[in-house]
């Protein structure tokens, strides 16, 4: 009797030690196999795509040229385009210019491309130009300035004015001088349908 409660006594005692040991090993690997199924997530972004810290998402621009007109203007998101340095790209562009004379002109694109270094942009898609003159336009490409009033398409442009609907090659909206008017010339073939109702 002596010898087997000698027995049991050392069997608890290894178990004692054996068990925490046991245990130990089994939590250690529930943590190495949790650091190991983490790492595989821990990519930010896939390869090849834009991080989204270089997309601004509604920004918005306000400045004023040098002869006092306001310019403003809004994106739906903008990012770069990473093709030159300083080249953005603007979903949902639209720029409002607001003459000291009081008269306003709006343009709006679908899809914008600035370049800094220009001070320019090159506005495609559906580009929309509305002037508080009474005119509407439509033009598939068109380039303009940022720091001033000056634009011109660069495919025919076509809509609707107060004498009527007219089609052109190209548009040209310019100022020259700090006391002239901001003037819209159409040329390379103007077409024009006369609406008598109109005045």
């Amino acid at each position: 009797m002596v010898q087997r409660g000698d027995t049991y006594s050392r069997l608890i005692a290894w178990l004692k030690l054996l068990l925490p040991l046991v245990a130990l090993v089994s939590l250690s690997t529930l943590f190495l196999l949790s650091r190991g199924s983490q790492t595989s997530q821990d990519l930010p972004f896939a390869e090849g795509s834009v991080p989204d810290s270089e997309v601004v998402m509604a920004p918005q621009y306000a400045g004023t040229t040098a002869r006092g007109d306001a310019i403003t203007m809004t994106a739906q998101r903008l990012r770069p385009t990473g093709e030159r340095e300083g080249e953005l790209e603007a979903d949902g562009f639209s720029a409002t210019m607001d003459m000291t004379d009081g008269s306003h002109l709006t343009l709006d694109a679908d899809l914008a491309t600035i370049r800094e270094e220009e001070k320019g942009a090159l506005l495609q898609k559906s580009v929309r130009i509305t002037s508080s003159a009474g005119y509407e336009m439509v033009t598939e490409k068109m380039r303009t300035a940022l720091d001033r009033i000056e634009a011109e398409t660069l495919a025919p442009v076509s809509g609707e004015g107060p004498a009527g609907r007219f089609t052109a090659g190209r548009l040209k909206i310019t100022s020259s001088g700090e006391a002239d008017d901001v003037q819209l010339l159409f040329t390379d073939g103007v077409k024009l349908i006369y609406d008598p109702k109109k005045k």
